[in-house]
């Protein structure tokens, strides 16, 4: 009896340990992904430099950077529909939606990784799959945060522009992680942004078919 009375304050213990490290996990991604966001805007040559050095992989950038990135603009969307509209008509249906959308994004930078891939040697750059991946990720930074301006959908034309600063940063980044001259770096730049364009064209309109 009093060793079963032991046993709950000591699970209760772990279990507040547990959530309190997760938290602090949480808090520490967020410092990062707006450090990162700020280095990028600030001074992008330095920041992608720092990016190059990085030791990660593709799945890392994806799943730890991409994927909570990205549902930013997905989650703030439904909540600026809601807040507008009052509340949603079939809410099961909005929450299915907004899924597919996460993942067609995530699809959508990996996508944008392997065109600027395969567009490499076409720019007199080096192919690198890791490094192709890293310019999508973090190119697509400031238009997920920028996300959050969807929970006013009035203010909903704000992440275009950001996607504008998105490319910017492209073209910055290509010639540092994919040692592309810097005569090329702009056809580099704007041959994938027209190839990422039609890819997302593409895939939301097999998401929107699903959905």
């Amino acid at each position: 009896m009093s060793a079963d009375n032991e046993d709950k304050p000591r699970s209760h213990r772990f279990s507040m340990d547990d959530a309190r490290e997760r938290a602090q996990q949480a808090m520490r991604k967020s410092e990062f992904i707006l450090s990162r966001a700020y280095g990028l805007l600030r001074e992008p040559k330095k920041e992608w430099e720092q990016i190059k050095a990085e030791d990660t992989t593709v799945q890392n950038i994806l799943i730890g950077y991409v994927a909570p990135l990205s549902a930013i603009p997905i989650v703030c969307d439904l909540i600026g529909q809601m807040l507008i509209n009052g509340d949603v008509l079939d809410f099961g249906q909005a929450v299915i939606r907004a899924i597919i959308t996460w993942i067609v994004s995530i699809a959508i930078v990996f996508f944008l990784g392997i065109a600027v891939n395969v567009a490499a040697e076409s720019f007199e750059a080096e192919k690198n799959d890791l490094a192709a991946q890293k310019i999508a990720a973090y190119s697509y930074t400031p238009s997920f945060l920028a996300g959050v301006f969807l929970l006013w959908p009035p203010l909903g034309w704000v992440p275009l522009i950001a996607l504008g600063a998105g490319v910017y940063l492209m073209y910055r980044g290509l010639p540092v992680l994919m040692k592309a001259p810097q005569e090329t770096a702009t056809g580099y730049t704007a041959a994938v942004t027209i190839a990422a364009m039609i890819g997302t064209i593409v895939l939301l309109a097999i998401a929107g078919s699903v959905a």
